[in-house]
């Protein structure tokens, strides 16, 4: 009788825990939800792995700035000063990223956008149905694809502790063809 006891007792806790470890990764989501919607830059700034998220932000970036420049006939010519417009080009981004990709700059973001009448308004439901767009990688790490303009963007989140946060998004390769 006691041993049935331990038994019920030790899958109701490992229940309990698995229920609680997806209810905190779909309320963090939830969470950065409500920041985007209601241009909250205190919950951003609880949800959001700012310096993470603009640390990948500026290796995508100069990554790819340093392709497009490698690849342009242009820069051919330069010889080494090739690497120095590189470098230079790359330092200004890194100043752009750090100016513009914290709470404030999302906020603007925000604050500018056309699309913001196509989020949906938080609630019991959209705290709910996240679990049917989350994948998980790992214990320790998920993702939810946003699509938007028929491209997806992949935005991951990463445990801390009880809290989940954003610690990377994305972005299309063929980004700079746009901004071009």
């Amino acid at each position: 009788e006691i041993n049935k006891m331990k038994k019920k007792s030790i899958i109701l806790i490992i229940f309990f825990l698995i229920v609680a470890y997806i209810f905190s990764a779909m309320y963090s989501f939830h969470q950065v939800h409500k920041s985007i919607y209601y241009n909250n830059k205190q919950i951003s700034k609880i949800y959001i792995e700012w310096i993470e998220v603009r640390k990948n932000f500026k290796d995508f970036f100069n990554a790819n700035l340093l392709n497009q420049m490698s690849n342009n006939k242009e820069f051919e010519g330069l010889g080494g000063l090739e690497i120095l417009v590189t470098g230079f080009a790359s330092k200004f981004m890194d100043m752009f990223i750090d100016t513009y990709i914290n709470p404030e700059g999302l906020s603007l973001l925000i604050e500018e956008t056309d699309k913001k009448s196509e989020i949906p308004e938080p609630n019991f439901l959209t705290l709910v149905g996240g679990i049917s767009i989350m994948k998980f990688n790992s214990f320790n790490t998920f993702y939810v694809n946003l699509e938007t303009n028929d491209e997806i963007i992949p935005i991951f989140f990463k445990r801390f502790g009880t809290k989940w946060k954003v610690v990377e998004i994305e972005f299309p390769e063929d980004i700079f063809n746009e901004i071009q």
